[in-house]
């Protein structure tokens, strides 16, 4: 494209292709190329959610995700807390407007573990249905950090005797 001024002229540099890394903005682009229909290629980082202005039930969830948060098909989502009410909350969003919800929640897991989830809410044939996408990190607390690095210690070979002048984990 040339601009031209008074003068002179000159060309806008070249748009550069942006990848998307992000899980959830992967989805968002697969979406938006699906034009607004089901994304296909997350299906272990799936949930699939009927009656979302409503009910707000799971008709369908990804391998991983049932494993890690416990989530089952037929299960009705509470609005209590964790990550049933981030759910709720996104979709409660797009009952409101169907366009993509991007979430991100920390959870206190049972193990005591703080989880990390990222995630996007993607409306399905016009908002009746509700396709989230998500991922998560898992965060070790203050005794499982402690107890990692004694063993790391003890692999290098650090003793209090041989202390090294800076500590390799901080």
């Amino acid at each position: 494209m040339r601009i031209g001024l008074a003068d002179s002229a000159f060309e806008l540099p070249p748009r550069f292709a942006l990848v998307e890394r992000r899980m959830a903005g992967q989805a968002i682009d697969a979406w938006v190329d699906a034009g607004g229909g089901r994304v296909e290629g997350f299906a272990a980082h799936e949930i699939m959610i009927s009656d979302p202005g409503g009910e707000q039930r799971i008709d369908g969830v990804g391998a991983r995700l049932a494993q890690q948060f416990g989530l089952a098909s037929g299960m009705r989502l509470q609005r209590r807390d964790g990550l049933a009410a981030e759910l709720c909350a996104a979709c409660d969003l797009l009952a409101l407007q169907p366009i993509p919800v991007p979430f991100e929640a920390s959870l206190m897991m049972p193990s005591r573990a703080c989880v990390l989830v990222r995630g996007v809410a993607l409306p399905i044939g016009g908002g009746e249905n509700v396709q989230i996408i998500m991922n998560w990190r898992e965060v070790l607390n203050r005794a499982a950090t402690v107890r990692l690095r004694r063993e790391l210690s003890m692999a290098l070979g650090i003793s209090r005797h041989n202390l090294p002048k800076q500590d390799p984990f901080s």
